[in-house]
């Protein structure tokens, strides 16, 4: 129950921060001392956030798996987007279905060591 709490106000906190960003990039903006233009490349960075915020303890393996989805998503999303090494939606696409089932492959082995380190840390 601890760790709940813990991850609620983490994501209270980021969802929080997020918001003043966003509201202070708006703002920059409409007082022309942006472009807002050129920061629209860089929203998948918003994905790479909350993923990391995902994998920070305490986590489950549902969340890290979920928080490396999110990377993995931005990243692969921001290369085709910019078209980067080549790389396009159309012939890119099949590292998603990679990264899928690199996923199911991983999640297994993800909640047999959360069980084990929960078992360790019941015996001390």
């Amino acid at each position: 129950m601890e760790n709940d709490s813990r991850y609620y106000w983490r994501k209270q906190l980021l969802w929080g921060l997020l918001l003043i960003a966003v509201g202070a990039v708006f703002l920059l903006d409409r007082l022309d001392l942006l472009e807002l233009d050129q920061l629209w490349h860089y929203w998948p960075l918003l994905l790479v956030v909350f993923g990391v915020n995902k994998l920070l303890p305490p986590s489950s393996p549902r969340r890290i798996l979920g928080g490396l989805w999110l990377i993995y998503f931005a990243a692969w999303y921001y290369v085709s987007f910019e078209g980067l090494w080549g790389l396009s939606f159309a012939n890119s696409w099949p590292f998603l279905l990679i990264a899928w089932g690199a996923g199911l492959v991983l999640e297994p082995f993800l909640i047999k060591h959360a069980a084990s380190n929960r078992e360790s840390n019941h015996e001390h």
